[in-house]
């Protein structure tokens, strides 16, 4: 199992985790096939240096741990060869396409994905004091592969709902899901909670981190069987994690490919258990 946010998990790996998130199914299953171009400054970088990147093509025509193992090989390869080529303007164009969102305007809900830190929560809540929504959702236990749920063993989301309880925000306008263990998860435990309210939301502004916002976004999208208007908020990135500074260093490296990777596998799960109802 891994220990770290920048690995990606084995096929196994992943299989376990489909075991313990909600068995809810995708509805829509065409994000990525009505956006080809996410992946064409990554195919241009990949054909550059060489590297084999079919997976991105062909994923689901394949085995889904043939599918696995050359997303590792790929990010692998890539991480090493943009170590010895680091270049901003680069770096900047493989980043736009994970961040490109639409600016937040008023919704019915804004909801946080799961984060070991408060830049996220204290992004909206600055978007609820600004009028934004009137309700904030807080998702997550923690990911899978950490060690545990963090300070005192709360869970990210009653953390994050203490952070927007103790800045204004009043405790019937925050809705709490603490079970999620992934991006997918946080998603689906949602709407199966918003469904055991009665409540759907169908303007819903997501916030997360700048290069996880394509991620998150697909999920909604795939996931809630109504209509949905997504719009998209971040908090300011890390130094070290900015458009033109991920490149620099292998953490960053792989964050950024390793998002790339997952819209592929987390589009791959969707399809097969779909279709086949097993990975």
């Amino acid at each position: 199992m891994r220990t770290s946010s920048i690995e990606l998990p084995s096929a196994d790996e992943i299989r376990a985790i489909i075991g313990e998130e909600s068995p809810r199914l995708a509805v829509h299953r065409n994000y990525l096939a009505t956006r080809p171009w996410l992946f064409a400054e990554l195919s241009h970088v990949a054909a550059q240096a060489g590297i084999d990147a079919a997976v991105f093509e062909q994923y689901q025509a394949w085995d889904f741990d043939k599918v696995v193992d050359a997303l590792h090989v790929f990010v692998s390869e890539c991480s090493a060869y943009l170590a010895q080529h680091v270049d901003n303007i680069k770096a900047e164009q493989l980043y736009e396409p994970l961040k490109a969102g639409n600016t937040p305007k008023q919704s019915d809900v804004i909801f946080v994905f799961g984060s070991a830190k408060n830049m996220r929560i204290a992004k909206a809540v600055e978007l609820y004091h600004s009028g934004v929504a009137s309700k904030i959702m807080v998702t997550g236990a923690a990911p899978r592969w950490a060690t545990s749920q963090g300070e005192n063993n709360i869970t990210e989301a009653q953390r994050m709902a203490d952070y927007a309880i103790t800045h204004g925000v009043p405790t019937d306008d925050v809705i709490i899901e603490d079970q999620a263990i992934s991006i997918p998860d946080n998603v689906k435990r949602s709407i199966d909670l918003w469904e055991a309210m009665q409540w759907y939301p169908q303007r819903i502004t997501l916030v997360t981190s700048e290069f996880n916002v394509r991620r998150a976004e697909m999920n909604i999208y795939e996931f809630t069987p109504w209509p949905v208007e997504i719009f998209t908020a971040s908090p300011e990135p890390s130094s070290m994690l900015r458009a033109d500074t991920w490149i620099a260093t292998e953490r960053g490296r792989r964050l950024i490919l390793n998002e790339y990777a997952k819209l592929i596998i987390e589009s791959a799960i969707d399809h097969l258990l779909a279709t086949k109802g097993k990975i």
